[in-house]
């Protein structure tokens, strides 16, 4: 396990900043109150925080975040992929491949960026589409279930409530209440 991981293996996780990195964000902030110091201040602020943030205790992961072929970088052209084109079958190899990556590496490396598999990623996608369908445009469950890819309405009934708490029919009735309610 590396320093930027959690005891899960994953690299989603949270942890205390270092003093330097919040006392640099909080002069930053407080320079909104200053404005006519801002063009004088900022650039220099906005340094400071970047110096502090490479080299404190997350330094190794934000650093990362910035390598050209990094893994990061890498999954994130598989990920932008299956945010075009998550409606369409894809096979995990022409993600791999797409992130130049093995499929060993790539599964493993796309777990550690996302905390999901490609294939739950898809879902997830999905299903968030398959919600603002159905909240924004009015559609019906199952011509939002169709719309994304799902044949079997039971399937798509069990996982939408595995993702968002409530079977989608539920969900729907119940936001649209509430928004009534509050306009």
């Amino acid at each position: 396990m590396t320093e930027d991981q959690g005891a899960s293996g994953l690299s989603v996780c949270t942890k205390p900043t270092d003093d330097e990195v919040t006392d640099a964000a909080l002069r930053l902030i407080r320079l909104l109150d200053h404005l006519a110091s801002l063009p004088v201040l900022q650039t220099q602020l906005v340094r400071e925080l970047h110096y502090w943030l490479l080299a404190g205790r997350h330094g190794t992961a934000t650093r990362r975040l910035g390598w050209p072929e990094g893994h990061t970088r890498r999954v994130a052209r598989a990920v932008t992929i299956l945010r075009t084109e998550f409606m369409l079958p894809l096979s995990v190899d022409q993600l791999a491949q797409a992130a130049g990556m093995g499929l060993s590496s790539f599964h493993h490396h796309f777990r550690a960026v996302t905390s999901l598999s490609p294939l739950q990623f898809q879902k997830q996608l999905r299903l968030i589409e398959a919600k603002r369908l159905m909240l924004s445009e009015g559609a019906t469950l199952s011509s939002a279930a169709l719309a994304v890819g799902y044949e079997s309405m039971s399937q798509f009934t069990r996982k939408y409530r595995r993702i968002f708490g409530l079977p989608p029919a539920r969900e729907t009735k119940a936001t649209r209440r509430n928004t009534v309610n509050a306009a």
